[in-house]
């Protein structure tokens, strides 16, 4: 991000002096897509994706795993989706390069391709772990550090924090 950050910087600030930095724009799109798999990538192991998990807990334990495991299963599905598709992205721009800086055009598939593999192997660990009994279906895909709700007898988070600021 800040490489990007000051590509752009160094770009706008040259085009005053009328020239700039031509391959930038290209650089920039290659940077991008990596940035955006690897928060993908890096945001799943942590359990920061968007979740449901009030719906969840509130099911009977065979009920919650069943559940748990069909959206592994989706999520499995959706990550050799993005590594089929990408993957052939990557054989069909395999000869094409980018007009400015000379790149394969299939760099970006290839990130593609490596984010949709970790993806898959971050939901097959957690779902293992599941299915091993090592950790609760409401938390499989749940952040570490995220606090039980009130179904499970603690107080929420947000409660916390106003209480916090009433004293």
């Amino acid at each position: 991000m800040f490489i990007m950050v000051i590509m752009v910087f160094a770009n706008v600030c040259l085009r005053f002096f009328g020239s700039g930095f031509v391959a930038t724009e290209e650089l920039s799109r290659i940077l991008l897509g990596g940035l955006i798999f690897t928060g993908a990538v890096v945001a799943l192991a942590q359990g920061r994706h968007i979740a449901m998990p009030l719906v969840i807990e509130r099911l009977p334990l065979g009920l919650r795993r069943l559940v748990v495991l069909a959206g592994g299963l989706l999520m499995l599905y959706c990550d050799w989706l993005l590594v089929a598709g990408a993957w052939a992205q990557v054989e069909i721009n395999l000869g094409s390069d980018y007009p400015l800086t000379g790149l394969p055009q299939s760099i970006p598939y290839v990130t593609g391709t490596i984010a949709g593999v970790l993806l898959a192997l971050v939901t097959l660990y957690k779902l293992g772990r599941m299915l091993m009994g090592r950790t609760a279906p409401e938390r499989c895909f749940a952040a570490d550090d995220e606090p039980a709700t009130a179904a499970n007898g603690d107080e929420n988070r947000l409660e916390k924090q106003a209480r916090g600021f009433e004293s």
